[in-house]
């Protein structure tokens, strides 16, 4: 399954609060989801971060990219 497009909404959704509700064992992405939950960055930025990070480990994201359509 290919990532949706960056300026699709669902980076906004993860990116304010989403994160927590997919599952995964991804240890990068759950290091990531607690960072966002702490940081006082805009949304817009931690959508661009949360999106640079499924960029890079596409590969191992597999199963969470085939959640982000329920989200």
């Amino acid at each position: 399954m290919a990532l949706p497009p960056k300026s699709a909404p669902v980076w906004q959704k993860l990116a304010s609060g989403g994160m927590k509700k997919l599952r995964t064992s991804n240890l990068g992405a759950q290091m990531l989801s607690q960072r966002l939950e702490l940081s006082k960055l805009p949304i817009t930025q931690k959508a661009d971060e949360v999106y640079d990070f499924f960029v890079k480990w596409e590969r191992g994201l597999t199963n969470e990219i085939a959640q982000l359509g329920s989200l």
